[in-house]
């Protein structure tokens, strides 16, 4: 499940820690450059610096009444105004600074002091338009250009927020805050790199700047760089050392570290920035839920989610962590049963519970509200066609009773005359599973006949989001903080797509919520998640032929389209030529028996199998590798070692636990073992093609739905049917023979690299996709 560390959000303030800025006697300092000072006026400014309210209030009113001048009437109305927002009467501030407008309409400080009484009263476009009339009458007033940009970027023209503050860095460059500010606004039009220059020129001003490291932090995190964005934060945290820490970097730092596996320090500093401000700790509760969630620590990862709910009833995935979040690793059967069971009484409870939180939120707040995803539920082995549609049906009825028009159908244009556009949205446009297998999908369709449109939903761009991007007629980025629902949603719709396509739905939180939104007029969803998604919005679910069981339309509300093949062009690997046990401290004289995948997709069903393989072939070693957070490793070597002692095997004797590696390694690794067990319910996909790549005989166990069966449909193509077992005894005996004949072994190898015509560089199935979006259904 694809989550990310909380934002820091936009702070336009010009104040280090961001508090809000009311009326402030700014334009008193600039008055002794612009407007007439008397004698008079220069009292009056004296006792108010002094913070004698009345003596002030006195000399200005005296001079109101009097006879002076317009340009010495309009000063006494601005240190008026300043004595009753000092006084908390802010409607005679107003009325004073309207006035000092009339008595000066040509004096640009009265407008930039009458701007800053206008936001105070809720009339921020009434402040814009002073402050223009401001910069109309003295082009080179830096202070408003600087104060324009920011309301302007707070009232969403990050554009026009740009221009002024570029202007004002032109009359003084060496602004810290505007820079801050202009970094703002070019993060909010999606502009990381030029925002990343804005946020570490602040910072290079000002080094303890730590709002300017903060959001530094931050972009270079949504732009991938999250050993950079690590380093810039702890850094800024190290000069604060003595004195209170930067909450905002606290919470950026503990993001960083969650998602890198790093739970300890991330609970830590969780729990200093909710002690630093316990009112406003929402995000950092469900955050601190989401780590002890990892750690097996439900019951108190419930409690985290239901704390933050008090604190924020505005974030409705506080509520939905509360009843629905599960573990990562499950003890045994009975604990994965109960979970399950709970989960089904967490959807009842929210049917009473989530009208009513919903009904109280804005449209924004309700869309961003349901960055959700039930991923570890697939994971169970089971149907979860009901689980997933009654989800789908309490987000349907809210969205529906609070923002309608997003779920409205949307009619289908006529195409004459043009190409068919097509929308691809992922947050896993990059090097990994699902960028493997879907990026044909989006490269080699016919330009001729579709124009094609990439949704960039997660951080930085590397080779695969690359060649997407150059090949795609656009393509959009909505990194960090701007990929939410409320956001991406209306920039989809604007695009007016014939067909949207999400490769895979219920890994990450975000296409996940803008899957029950109706954003074309046909909405397919890909197997890379390969369970149904439960959502009436989704048309079609695509999947693989060859991998489907009979009857699998019943496992999918969606209607379920299967291309031929593995469903895509994948393209072939190059495997390395220099493999040896050796360099990963694996013995020579032992079967080396591989299973690569994450420790969650290992369904406990699956341990005894492992023991009863080990224990019947001494001489055989189960390699797997580590988790990517050490918690899930500890919880599933746990349940290992637990199941392996009771059919009499050593763990710590008969297993190898690799540490994570990049690819060529992981390669490497299948070069040099003699088999790989791949696991039941949940199969492999890129891990088998891995395997197969490199000519690695696999055994498999074919289960009831699509996500257990995608390595028997590769062998299936491959030829190779031996491999497949027919029941869990003949799992035993065909990995009992791959242990003890080697020359099958060998055979099974060259039979493998010589089909792999058949698995790889394959156009069969992108053939059918065009067929699919060009018409809305597969050839007969």
């Amino acid at each position: 499940m694809r989550t990310r560390g909380t934002s820091s959000g936009l702070t336009w303030r010009r104040s280090n820690n961001a508090i809000p800025r009311r009326f402030t006697p700014c334009a008193m300092g600039l008055m002794a450059d612009i407007a007439t000072a008397s004698a008079g006026i220069e009292r009056a400014r004296r006792r108010l610096a002094a913070g004698d309210l009345a003596t002030a209030r006195s000399e200005a009113e005296a001079i109101v009444g009097g006879a002076a001048g317009s340009e010495e009437r309009c000063a006494a109305h601005l240190v008026l105004a300043v004595c009753c927002d000092k006084a908390g009467d802010a409607a005679a501030a107003l009325e004073h600074t309207r006035a000092a407008v009339h008595c000066a309409p040509g004096d640009p400080v009265a407008y930039y002091a009458h701007a800053e009484q206008q936001e105070a009263s809720g009339d921020k476009a009434g402040a814009i338009a002073s402050l223009r009339r401001a910069i109309e009458i003295e082009p080179r007033f830096a202070r408003a250009l600087r104060y324009l940009g920011i309301l302007l970027g707070e009232t969403g023209d990050a554009e026009g927020a740009i221009a002024a503050l570029e202007e004002a860095l032109l009359i003084e460059p060496n602004h810290s805050r505007a820079w801050n500010n202009l970094g703002n606004a070019q993060r909010t039009l999606g502009q990381l790199a030029e925002a990343e220059r804005s946020f570490a020129r602040a910072l290079a001003l000002q080094p303890d700047y730590a709002l300017a490291a903060a959001n530094l932090g931050e972009v270079l995190r949504d732009q991938g760089e999250v050993e950079r964005a690590e380093t810039t934060l702890r850094a800024a945290l190290a000069r604060q050392a003595g004195g209170p820490p930067f909450r905002a970097q606290i919470v950026l730092l503990a993001g960083l570290l969650r998602e890198r596996g790093a739970l300890d320090e991330a609970e830590r500093l969780y729990r200093q920035a909710i002690e630093l401000a316990p009112r406003e700790s929402g995000g950092q509760w469900s955050s601190l839920a989401w780590v002890l969630s990892e750690r097996g620590a439900m019951a108190a990862a419930r409690d985290a989610y239901a704390t933050a709910r008090t604190v924020d009833a505005t974030d409705l995935r506080n509520l939905l962590g509360k009843h629905l979040t599960l573990p990562m690793i499950y003890a045994d059967t009975d604990h994965l049963a109960a979970e399950r069971a709970g989960f089904a009484a967490g959807l009842s409870a929210l049917q009473h519970e989530l009208p009513a939180a919903a009904a109280a939120l804005s449209e924004e707040k309700l869309l961003d509200g349901f960055r959700w995803t039930n991923f570890f539920l697939a994971y169970q082995g089971q149907d979860d066609r009901a689980l997933q549609a009654a989800y789908a049906r309490l987000v349907a009825q809210a969205i529906d009773a609070g923002a309608s028009r997003w779920r409205h159908r949307i009619e289908a244009r006529p195409v004459t005359g043009r190409r068919l556009r097509v929308g691809f949205a992922s947050a896993f446009f990059h090097v990994g599973t699902c960028g493997r297998y879907f990026k044909s999908w989006i490269t080699d369709l016919d330009r001729e006949r579709f124009e094609v449109f990439a949704y960039h939903l997660y951080p930085g761009m590397d080779e695969i989001a690359s060649a997407i991007a150059q090949r795609a007629d656009c393509f959009r980025t909505f990194a960090g903080m701007r990929a939410r629902p409320s956001i991406v949603a209306p920039a989809i719709r604007a695009d007016e797509l014939d067909v949207l396509v999400y490769p895979e739905l219920g890994m990450d939180a975000c296409s996940f919520a803008l899957a029950a939104l109706r954003l074309a007029p046909r909405q397919y969803a890909g197997w890379g998640h390969p369970v149904t998604t439960g959502h009436p919005t989704i048309d079609a679910f695509v999947s693989c032929d060859v991998m489907e069981p009979q009857g699998a339309e019943a496992h999918y509300t969606e209607a379920l389209v299967k291309l031929p093949g593995i469903g895509t062009r994948y393209e072939p690997l190059t495997i390395p030529d220099d493999a040896s046990r050796a360099r990963f401290g694996l013995p020579e004289d032992r079967k080396l028996l591989l299973c690569p995948q994450s420790l969650w997709k290992i369904h406990p069903d699956n341990d005894a199998l492992f023991a009863e393989i080990l224990a019947a072939n001494p001489n055989a070693l189960l390699v797997l590798f580590e988790g990517r957070y050490p918690a899930v490793g500890e919880q599933f070597m746990r349940r290992l070692t637990r199941v392996l002692s009771e059919h009499g095997v050593s763990a710590p004797e008969r297993i190898r636990v690799l540490p994570q590696v990049g690819h060529d390694d992981y390669l490497r690794i299948n070069l040099v073992c003699d088999a790989m067990l791949d696991t039941m319910h949940w199969s492999g996909g890129n891990t088998s093609l891995d395997a197969l790549a490199c000519g690695l005989p696999m055994v498999t166990l074919p289960g009831a739905f699509m996500r257990g069966r995608q390595s028997a449909g590769m062998l299936q193509l491959l030829g190779i049917a031996e491999l497949i077992a027919r029941d869990r005894a003949d799992y035993l005996a065909i990995a009992a023979r791959l242990c003890r004949d080697p020359a099958w072994r060998v055979d099974l190898s060259r039979r493998i690299r010589a089909g792999q015509a058949r698995l790889f560089d394959v156009r069969d199935a992108i053939a059918s996709l065009e067929t699919l979006i060009q018409t809305g259904a597969l050839p007969a």
